[in-house]
């Protein structure tokens, strides 16, 4: 998994590239999580439409960056979702705990 970081104002995109499905993976994500945190960013947007899988153990990993990020005064949303992985949000319940849109830019507007 890869995470490119794009700074639009005063919140981060995160677009996540591979797959979320082994504990190496979701160290990253909490690796670049802690990295924007750093910066005093904590308004974050997880752009997942390079994102072709993900397991429970990717799910946990974007339930704990939530977490996190919301302990710091932020939030999380998700954008640009894969039919699959929005179909494995959807059955866990995810959808309702976490704002998610279609593209990137919804949810940079959703902040303001």
């Amino acid at each position: 998994m890869v995470c490119i970081e794009k700074e639009v104002d005063d919140l981060m995109v995160l677009t996540l590239k591979g797959k979320l499905i082994v504990q190496e993976e979701t160290d990253k994500l909490h690796t670049c999580i802690k990295s924007v945190l750093d910066r005093d960013i904590n308004k974050i947007i997880l752009n997942l439409k390079n994102l072709s899988r993900i397991s429970s153990i990717g799910i946990g990993a974007i339930m704990r960056a939530l977490t996190i990020v919301r302990d710091a005064g932020g939030d999380l949303r998700l954008a640009g979702l894969d039919p699959n992985v929005k179909n494995i949000l959807e059955i866990t319940k995810i959808i309702g705990v976490i704002r998610i849109f279609d593209q990137s830019d919804q949810a940079i507007a959703s902040f303001t």
